[in-house]
């Protein structure tokens, strides 16, 4: 018995200097951390304390808030010089107004920012200034709300829809990555243009469908990506229509525009532009 009550004794011992050891660990975290607001009050409007049962009173180092990036408290014991206290400890817990200024920030959503933090619209970058204000880029958006409502308004014969991969891109991006096609050499330029004399009583189709006219003949269009190859994707399809419409459908291939863009290398720049022409002339040289 004597025995066993040592054992309980010694283990009592060690359990107590564990507990003081941690609480002692826990004390130096919270005496010697940085403080929360040394440059002010961030999201001095915000609820952190007022959610749900959260302590107000005493010493409890578990009553704590996710903040930002850390953690804020609740508890008497953040209402230190060095202060760790959530920002509506004070109001909510003690009823007084807080004792740090409020932080140079900026609003958005019912949120608070500090200076420098960043967020998207579409495709500009807006950056919280040092005044409190968001400061926006200006760069004309690929895809515009706007816009969209003022074409569908009009009587234009078609109507604008929103294609969402194109959002974030700015017009720029579009025309640098999405098109692709450069103006003929001075050569075709100068070219004279054909004519053709018609039947004073023949009437041109108001309408005219080449997939209605050569069913199963006409591909579908691919999709470049982000590679401004305009000219090599068009080629290709265009070329692929006319052997299979001038084989009236017994070859039907699909030509493939990488090889124009990987080996038709003349005065063209793949992914970064090229021209027809120079396309036509490596179908009708090379293959």
């Amino acid at each position: 018995v004597a025995g066993t009550m040592r054992l309980l004794r010694a283990l009592l011992c060690l359990w107590l200097l564990a507990e003081a050891a941690r609480a002692s660990r826990v004390r130096t975290r919270r005496e010697l951390g940085p403080g929360l607001y040394e440059h002010g009050v961030y999201d001095a409007g915000g609820s952190y304390c007022q959610r749900g049962d959260v302590c107000c009173h005493g010493r409890d180092d578990g009553c704590t808030v996710p903040y930002h990036d850390t953690l804020c408290y609740c508890d008497l014991f953040c209402n230190r010089t060095v202060s760790d206290c959530c920002p509506d400890f004070w109001e909510y817990c003690l009823g007084i107004p807080a004792p740090f200024p409020k932080a140079p920030g900026c609003a958005r959503a019912g949120r608070s920012f500090p200076t420098g933090a960043t967020y998207r619209e579409n495709c500009n970058l807006c950056t919280c200034g040092p005044g409190g204000q968001w400061q926006c880029e200006d760069h004309a958006c690929l895809m515009d709300g706007e816009l969209m409502d003022a074409v569908n308004r009009g009587n234009y014969g078609w109507r604008a829809a929103n294609y969402s991969q194109f959002w974030g891109m700015t017009l720029e991006d579009g025309i640098r990555h999405r098109l692709g096609t450069f103006r003929p050499s001075p050569t075709v330029m100068n070219m004279n243009e054909m004519h053709m004399n018609m039947d004073s009583n023949e009437v041109l189709p108001r309408h005219f469908d080449a997939a209605a006219k050569w069913p199963g003949m006409i591909h579908e269009p691919l999709d470049q990506g982000n590679c401004a190859g305009s000219w090599a994707f068009s080629t290709a399809a265009v070329a692929s229509d006319r052997i299979s419409i001038h084989s009236m459908g017994h070859m039907t291939p699909a030509l493939s525009p990488q090889n124009l863009l990987s080996c038709d290398t003349r005065n063209q720049r793949g992914c970064s532009g090229g021209r027809l022409d120079g396309a036509w002339w490596y179908l009708r040289r090379r293959g």
